[in-house]
């Protein structure tokens, strides 16, 4: 397609519309629970996540045998994350729209 052909606008509303399947009940207790982004800097990007988006460290997870590191950040209140490692973990995995930023070792 050349440039010329391009649409000067995305998809019309009813374009969206007849795109968009109605949720069925089958998925009514679905959640986005995570997306993964990959980070070279942990401390650069946990002030990021933490400082100027205002996350929190839900939980990390340490995998030195397979060189890696996993940070579960989302928007909840500190104070609501248990303190016991294994009811935390299930906390993270309950919490809805969290992101995973994985450190793979030696790649800074």
């Amino acid at each position: 397609m050349a440039a010329q052909d391009a649409p000067s606008v995305g998809l019309s509303d009813e374009e969206v519309k007849a795109a968009c399947a109605a949720p069925t009940g089958d998925t009514q207790d679905f959640i986005m629970q995570q997306t993964m982004m990959r980070i070279k800097d942990p401390k650069k990007s946990l002030q990021f996540y933490t400082g100027v988006l205002g996350m929190s460290l839900l939980k990390r997870f340490d995998f030195p045998e397979m060189k890696f590191t996993l940070y579960f950040m989302g928007y909840v209140d500190p104070n609501t994350i248990p303190s016991d490692p294994q009811e935390a973990a299930e906390f993270c995995f309950r919490t809805p729209a969290t992101i995973e930023l994985t450190h793979n070792y030696g790649t800074e």
